[in-house]
């Protein structure tokens, strides 16, 4: 299993979601990664108004893949 986490910002009208390119093996570090990202995007947007922003781990489950 593991855990990738997710974004979702509004800057005045405009919003995206926004999905990391790295993922993490326990929710705890997942939860930890969205909120380093939550303050860098809030010192990015200085000077705009961010009107929604909301971070969630979206849990993946593998399938175990056996090679015969």
């Amino acid at each position: 299993m593991i855990f990738v986490p997710v974004l979702y910002i509004c800057i005045a009208l405009h919003c995206e979601f926004m999905q990391s390119t790295a993922y993490f093996k326990t929710q705890e570090q997942c939860e930890q990664s969205i909120e380093a990202q939550k303050a860098h995007i809030t010192d990015l947007a200085k000077g705009n108004k961010i009107t929604q922003l909301e971070g969630t781990c979206i849990t993946i489950k593998l399938k175990e893949e056996r090679w015969v």
